[in-house]
C-alpha cells in the first residue's frame, strides 16, 4: 500500500509521543477513582518506582554482561522496557471474576510507571551525554520531575474543572479536557517536568473533582463516549504507523 511506502517525515519519535501519548494517558486516568487509588496506593507507588527502577537496573546490567554494551546505553535499553503495558491483562480481568483491588493496582501501576520510566530513561540520556551519571543528582531530578508534575496536573485540572462548572456545553467541555490533557503535557516538557505524570494528574482530577462536581449526566456520557475513541483510534494508529515503518 502506497500509504506505508515510507515513514512520514513528520512522525519522529519525540512527535509521536506528544500527538499519542497524552491522550492514551488522559482516558486512563479519567477511569480511576481516587478512593480505590488511595486503598491501594503502596503497592501502586512501589511498583511504578521501586518495580520500575529494579526492572531497569536488572535489564540494564544483564544487557552489559552478556553482550558487553557499555552500561549507560544498557541502562537506557531497561528503562525502555521496563514500563509494562496490561491492555491485554485487564482485557483478561474484564472476562474473569478478578478482585477489583487487583485491576486498580495493575491499571494505577500502567499509568504512573510510564512517568517513572520517561523522567529515568531522560536521566540517563543526559548521564550518556554527560559522561557521567551522579546517583543523587539524578535522584534529585526524579523527585522534582514527577512532584512537579504532578503539580502542573492537579493545579490545571482544578482549574479546568471550575470553568467547567460555568459552562453545560458537553462540546465546550470535552474541547476544555482535550485542551488540559495536551496542554498539562506540553506545559510539563517545556518546563523540563514529567509531561505524563502532569497528564495522568489532570486526567485524575477530571475524572474524580470535575465530573462530580461541573458535568451534568449528558455530558459524563459523552466525555466518556469521546476519550474511549480517541484512546482506541490512537491506539490503532500507533500500531499501524509501527507496521508501516516495520514493512517500508
Amino acid at each position: 500500500m502506497r500509504l506505508f511506502s515510507h515513514s512520514p517525515d513528520w512522525l519522529t519519535p519525540d512527535i509521536s509521543l506528544v500527538i499519542f501519548l497524552p491522550a492514551l494517558l488522559f482516558e486512563g486516568s479519567l477511569k480511576i477513582q481516587l478512593r480505590q487509588l488511595k486503598e491501594s496506593l503502596l503497592p501502586i507507588c512501589l511498583l511504578a518506582t521501586v518495580g520500575v527502577l529494579a526492572a531497569t537496573l536488572i535489564s540494564g546490567f544483564a544487557l552489559h554482561w552478556v553482550l558487553g554494551i557499555p552500561l549507560l546505553i544498557s541502562l537506557i535499553f531497561g528503562a525502555i522496557v521496563s514500563a509494562t503495558d496490561p491492555i491485554s491483562v485487564l482485557a483478561i480481568f474484564k472476562h474473569m471474576a478478578v478482585d477489583k483491588r487487583l485491576t486498580i493496582i495493575v491499571e494505577g501501576e500502567s499509568l504512573f510507571n510510564d512517568g517513572t520510566a520517561v523522567v529515568l530513561y531522560g536521566i540517563l540520556v543526559g548521564a550518556v551525554a554527560s559522561s557521567h551519571l551522579g546517583v543523587l543528582a539524578g535522584a534529585r531530578d526524579f523527585i522534582v520531575n514527577v512532584v512537579g508534575g504532578a503539580a502542573v496536573g492537579v493545579l490545571f485540572g482544578y482549574a479546568c474543572s471550575r470553568l467547567m462548572q460555568k459552562i453545560d456545553d458537553p462540546e465546550i467541555e470535552i474541547t476544555l479536557t482535550t485542551i488540559l490533557a495536551y496542554g498539562s503535557y506540553l506545559l510539563a516538557q517545556s518546563l523540563h517536568l514529567s509531561g505524563v505524570i502532569a497528564t495522568v494528574a489532570a486526567g485524575l482530577m477530571i475524572g474524580n473533582f470535575g465530573v462530580r462536581t461541573g458535568m451534568s449526566w449528558r455530558t459524563r456520557v459523552a466525555l466518556w463516549s469521546f476519550w474511549e475513541y480517541a484512546s482506541f483510534l490512537k491506539f490503532d494508529l500507533v500500531i499501524c504507523f509501527k507496521y508501516g515503518a516495520q514493512h517500508s
